[in-house]
């Protein structure tokens, strides 16, 4: 089953796999909800409580993290 990922701190898009839908619900940081499309300067981020992608700029989400430029 396709799958994509995410990072469980930041919850940012990291790219998608195929997993046994069997073994999903054991594997952390993956979700069968497709993410949005985006932009060259934006990021797809998952909300784990809500089950759902947000499109973010990527200063947005260096301030999220706390990333100095």
């Amino acid at each position: 089953m396709k799958a994509y990922m995410f990072d469980l701190e930041s919850g940012m898009y990291q790219g998608e796999v195929y997993e046994d839908a069997n073994l999903m619900k054991y594997v952390d940081g993956i979700t069968t909800i497709p993410p949005l499309q985006y932009g060259d300067d934006e990021v797809v981020v998952f909300d784990q409580n809500e089950q759902k992608w947000s499109v973010k700029t990527i200063s947005e989400m260096r301030k999220i993290l706390g990333i100095v430029t």
